[in-house]
């Protein structure tokens, strides 16, 4: 009887235990991915209501020098466009995608030229004047790479290996 009692209450502090560890896992992850979602929220809002851009598709957050949101979606004609915003200041800039390489000629690209393990980031900013694909990857040995492309032209601006 007591054998059978204390196999009960064992069972249960485990079952206790187990959802008190997934509660925590859970929270840890909302909580490390809330900038992301705030982000995103932002993005589409100001792509929505000041850029007019329906259907949106990606969300793109690209950190390498200024912080740059960039949302895909469908103007008001329908025509696929990417909305560029500046965090900082909240002004965009709408790009016809029509008008520049995509996303997936640009990762086949980095693909061809350096072979990486994996892709680890992809976004749209603005240098200067031009707006640029900014690529981070990791090498087959462990490294990090960095590479960016003209959004117009597709040819390479910029180059860092083995970070």
């Amino acid at each position: 009887m007591r054998r059978a009692t204390r196999q009960k209450w064992q069972r249960r502090a485990w079952l206790i235990a187990g959802l008190v560890v997934l509660m925590a896992v859970i929270g840890v992850w909302v909580k490390s991915t809330a900038p992301r979602r705030a982000a995103r929220a932002t993005a589409v809002r100001i792509a929505a209501t000041q850029a007019n851009v329906t259907d949106i598709t990606n969300f793109y957050w690209d950190t390498q020098r200024e912080s740059y949101f960039a949302v895909a979606g469908k103007n008001a004609k329908r025509q696929p466009v990417f909305v560029v915003i500046r965090e900082k200041t909240k002004q965009f800039h709408v790009l016809r995608r029509a008008a520049g390489v995509s996303k997936a000629q640009v990762e086949a690209r980095v693909q061809a030229d350096y072979a990486p393990r994996r892709i680890t980031s992809i976004g749209i900013s603005q240098r200067g004047k031009k707006f640029v694909w900014d690529v981070g990857y990791r090498t087959n040995s462990g490294k990090l790479g960095y590479v960016t492309y003209d959004f117009a032209t597709g040819n390479q601006v910029a180059a860092i290996r083995n970070l």
